[in-house]
């Protein structure tokens, strides 16, 4: 995938983009909309998604340690649940999964 690492996605419009393997460590992708984005095996490792809308985002696979989505929008369950997640990974209050590792 693509490396995308300690870019500024801030604002970005990536509706269904195909983000598979991207490297997206340290990415801000604060307020980005990734509706339907494809982020299936992606590295987000320390990105920033507050008030990022991820209706729909197929996170199969994404490895989201220390990564902060209490602010994101449309998150649920079941994408944290496909995600790979650690104790610093921060979720929204209405979410209760427990770190993968």
């Amino acid at each position: 995938g693509a490396n995308l690492s300690q870019s500024n996605l801030s604002n970005a419009n990536l509706l269904a983009a195909n983000m598979t393997g991207a490297l997206l460590e340290g990415t801000n992708l604060t307020d980005a909309s990734l509706l339907r984005a494809n982020l299936t095996g992606a590295t987000l490792f320390g990105a920033t998604l507050s008030g990022a809308d991820l209706l729909n985002a197929n996170l199969t696979g994404a490895l989201l340690p220390d990564v902060d989505l209490s602010g994101a929008e449309n998150l649920t369950a079941e994408q944290v649940e496909a995600a790979l997640t650690n104790g610093g990974t921060k979720l929204p209050g209405d979410i209760d999964v427990p770190p993968d590792f």
